[in-house]
């Protein structure tokens, strides 16, 4: 049942079998096991994917309650030692966190606590936790209303950049509008209005043109070094540059509202869960910087 559970939840005999440690074959075996057992489909297979039969859902969900449960036993046993032991599997904002000083708290976690089977997956996607693998995820942005519980790490200073190739012959902003005229570099993973902060607390919103959209922080930032346009990154991504002038900040007037780091979690997991344990650690860690 349990391997049952981890193929669902990968997707694949093939992705279980990775994340169990064993062999595809043998993962098949036991789920044909477990159906001959029950004496029905539990898995609808095709080349390509898997799908759940009304009972194979059925089972499923038990099969979760078992895992949980096992695991929670487990957890209550190793959070009796000194070091924990488990796997944790972690979605991480790439853009941010697999970069200096961010990565460090990551890197600490894992010299701490060496038992733990850490897996960390670096992206600028945002990745579902419900029906994923993942146990966790580290998310940079604006949090919406979710079935997720979070806990705020920091807030990530934004500057607004352009390369002087972009600039040559352009006035620098006079006021905020100016902004909407020129051609912005877009993050497709953040809204296309870009909401600004005056020094005195004013908050205008603007619609920029859109000149190309990527899906990557690192590209972002290329782009704008090429002479693309405008775009809005993480200030200690482009500190170098700013003091080399190969990019300019703009409106000094007016900085960028500073979108937050979380890390979320399912609102099921156990209080003594090593998930917990994690967010506790990155919480406190970070808190302190």
């Amino acid at each position: 049942m349990a391997i049952f559970r981890q193929v669902v939840r990968d997707g694949s005999f093939r992705a279980a079998a990775r994340s169990l440690g064993l062999s595809p074959s043998v993962v098949s075996h036991h789920v044909s096991q477990l159906e001959k057992q029950v004496g029905t489909a539990l898995l609808y297979r095709s080349t390509r994917k898997i799908s759940l039969t009304d009972d194979g859902a059925e089972l499923f969900a038990a099969s979760q309650k078992m895992v949980e449960a096992a695991e929670h036993g487990l957890e209550a046993i190793h959070r009796r030692s000194d070091q924990p032991a488990g796997r944790l599997k972690v979605a991480v904002s790439g853009a941010v966190f697999e970069n200096p000083p961010y990565i460090d708290h990551l890197i600490v976690f894992a010299k701490r606590f060496p038992k733990v089977d850490l897996a960390l997956s670096f992206s600028d996607q945002k990745i579902e936790l419900i029906g994923s693998a993942f146990d966790a995820a580290i998310r940079i942005g604006w949090l919406e209303n979710s079935q997720y519980k979070a806990r705020k790490l920091c807030e990530i200073d934004r500057v607004l950049i352009a390369a002087p190739a972009y600039l040559a012959g352009k006035a620098l902003p006079a006021k905020i509008d100016d902004l909407a005229e020129w051609d912005w570099i877009k993050l497709a993973q953040v809204p296309v209005n870009r909401q600004l902060i005056s020094k005195s607390g004013e908050m205008p919103s603007i619609s920029p043109n859109i000149a190309i959209e990527v899906d990557s922080v690192a590209a972002l930032c290329q782009m704008a070094k090429a002479g693309i346009g405008i775009a809005s990154v993480p200030r200690f991504l482009v500190q170098s540059e700013l003091r080399d002038g190969s990019l300019i900040a703009l409106s000094p007037e007016w900085d960028l509202l500073s979108p937050g780091a979380y890390v979320v979690w399912p609102n099921n997991v156990s209080s003594d869960s090593l998930t917990l344990r994690f967010v506790r650690f990155m919480s406190e860690r970070m808190s302190k910087r």
